[in-house]
């Protein structure tokens, strides 16, 4: 995905993921306990560590945007799969070239790119047809939501605010964020006023205040803990959507649910379409969850993890400062 022609393993046996978007497709694909090495966030995801409890002996070989390469060659890695942010440092970049592993440098930051990433590890990983099922169901879910969406007037389509991470991070015009709220037909208050953002690196932030003039009717948060702060903080009291209650917390599964590098974007889509129009989205958001766990990931879930999920609460362990092993 960078211009680049390389030569992989047939078999990989020992396989470092340090793009965080690639290493549940690891798994997925079959190869979960051949990951010897990957990223603090994968450490920290509570369902991924129950469908591949091997994950939970893999060494944390990057945080902070620096590669422990000594750490790689000890692990005996014959095969890592790379975020481009990685790549494009000089630094990182000549550590990595120095291995003499091969590395795939995967992109994620539109939809397409998604998709595009997901295929090339089938291809990678001898897991072509469960990638391409992968894509389909992907490609299934938005034209479904495109088709259901088409019909629902202008006036019935709310203002929305998306708090990604933090409170007031938020969504920016290109971002995959922005794009999968899109296929919703939500008002997204953030990409309407986007001069109004402070963009940093890959991330967009806004203030409280522009959150007031805003006034969204709804706000989704993806991580644990926000909506609860929204709708308990003074300071938030007198937004629409949280007079209305409907700040609403967001599943979070083996990721969380329509993160920047989520596995589970096409279920935060259902979820979201199923929460701001009940009445005319004929799909069984629990239903749909466990046949997607069990279809891509082998895994039956069951109604007590189910129900942990789509509260999005415990499913990921507190932030540390992990050290680089």
């Amino acid at each position: 995905m960078m211009g680049r022609t390389v030569i992989v393993p047939e078999d990989p046996q020992q396989i470092c993921a340090l793009n965080p978007f690639c290493a549940p497709f690891v798994v997925a694909f079959g190869h979960g306990e051949s990951m010897k090495a990957t990223v603090n966030a994968i450490k920290r995801d509570v369902l991924i560590q129950a469908i591949c409890p091997s994950l939970k002996d893999a060494v944390v070989v990057k945080n902070s945007g620096s590669v422990n390469a000594e750490a790689v060659l000890a692990l005996g890695v014959d095969l890592i799969f790379l975020e481009e942010g990685t790549y494009i440092n000089d630094d990182e970049r000549a550590k990595l070239d120095a291995l003499n592993i091969p590395y795939l440098v995967l992109k994620n930051s539109t939809i397409e790119e998604a998709m595009e990433s997901i295929l090339l590890m089938g291809k990678v990983l001898n897991a072509e047809e469960r990638a391409e099922q992968y894509v389909a169901y992907y490609r299934t879910v938005l034209q479904d939501v495109a088709e259901i969406v088409a019909g629902i007037p202008e006036d019935e389509r709310p203002n929305l605010y998306h708090s990604v991470n933090e409170a007031t991070r938020t969504d920016f015009p290109g971002s995959i964020t922005a794009e999968w709220v899109a296929y919703s037909g939500v008002n997204n208050v953030s990409i309407q006023d986007d001069g109004k953002l402070n963009l940093s690196g890959d991330s967009a932030y806004t203030t409280l205040e522009q959150i007031f003039v805003w006034d969204p009717e709804v706000i989704i948060c993806n991580e644990p803990g926000v909506a609860n702060y929204i709708l308990t903080d003074s300071k938030w009291v007198g937004l629409q959507a949280v007079k209305d209650g409907k700040v609403y917390q967001m599943p979070v599964g083996i990721t969380r649910w329509g993160h920047p590098n989520s596995t589970e974007t096409p279920l935060a889509l259902i979820w979201l379409v199923e929460t701001i129009y009940p009445d005319c989205f004929e799909y069984d958001l629990g239903e749909e969850t466990k046949k997607f766990y069990k279809n891509f990931f082998d895994y039956d879930l069951d109604d007590e993890m189910l129900k942990a999920v789509l509260s999005g609460e415990g499913m990921r362990s507190p932030k540390t400062n992990t050290s680089v092993e």
